[in-house]
Formats: structure tokens, sequence, C-alpha cells
């Protein structure tokens, strides 16, 4: 089924300039959370991109109460296509809908409240852990030094699929 619109939800922007981003490749209209309840029917074939946060897809399980999702663009502070099997099992993704995951940004003025201590919590975590991998440590220092990594080759993998959809 071939998805006929993007539903995003953004904290700190990433996501949302992907959506943007997507939209305009994919030439489908865009919505926020909020616009599509207003805008888009019950089942609409829709491309899901949420923020993770505690390796959950923010507001994917309304989306997907209200929505058919196809496809899934989850965006993390981690390297692009490193989280898959993870992400599907810890938000009951199926394997019947493409799962894509596109590395976003840390940027500390936008955080706030219980985000800003989740991020405390996780930069403690990794920076005790003995055993890190390669992916970690990147992870780390851009935790702690902030970066912008959206960018439009990371939805190459998506684009792909779509094309490839009859």
């Amino acid at each position: 089924m071939k998805p006929t619109a993007i539903v995003y939800t953004s904290n700190t922007g990433n996501t949302a300039r992907y959506a943007a981003m997507l939209a305009e490749k994919l030439r489908l209209p865009i919505y926020s959370v909020d616009e599509a309840k207003r805008t888009l029917p019950r089942h609409t074939p829709i491309i899901y991109l949420g923020w993770l946060i505690a390796g959950k897809i923010k507001d994917f399980g309304k989306a997907k109460g209200r929505y058919r999702i196809v496809a899934v663009g989850a965006v993390g502070l981690g390297a692009t296509g490193t989280l898959s099997e993870g992400l599907r099992k810890s938000n009951r993704i199926g394997e019947d809908v493409a799962l894509f995951e596109l590395q976003g940004g840390m940027d500390h003025s936008k955080l706030t409240g219980i985000y800003k201590k989740m991020i405390e919590t996780l930069v403690k975590m990794l920076s005790k852990k003995k055993d890190r991998t390669a992916d970690e440590d990147a992870m780390l220092e851009m935790i702690k030094k902030g970066g912008d990594f959206v960018a439009e080759k990371n939805l190459d993998g998506l684009v792909a699929w779509f094309e490839a959809l009859e």
C-alpha cells in the first residue's frame, strides 16, 4: 500500500526538518500529529516520522491507532541505521511496516524538563559503560558537544523504498 501523506511529531525541530525534506522529495502532503488529527481520515496510509526517547518513537502508538502506517522514520541520536531490531520490538512495529532510522542532532538549548534530565542520565550511563561500542562512543560525543546531523542523504533508503512501491 502506497502512503498518501506524511505525519510527524517533533520536539527540537529535527524530525520536522526531515518531514519537510521527505514531503518535497515524495510530493506528499505533510502534517504534524495535531494537524493530521483534524485533517486526515482514519486509516489513511501514511509514513510516520517521530523522534526517539528512551527507545520509544514519540506518539507512534497514537498514530498507529488512527492511521495505516506503512513506513516509520525514527529520528534519534544514533547513526542512521543502527537500531532497527530493538526499535521494532520496543515499539511493536510489525514486519509489514518499513522502518528507517534517521540521525537527528543535539541542541542543548532546546531541551527542557524531563527530556533534559533524561539526556543527562543517558550521558552518565554511557560514560560509565566500560564496553561501549564505536556507535555508543560517537553518540556520547555528539550528546556532549551537540551537533546537527540532519541530512537529505539519510532519507535515501526511505525514498528508494517509496519509489519501489507499485
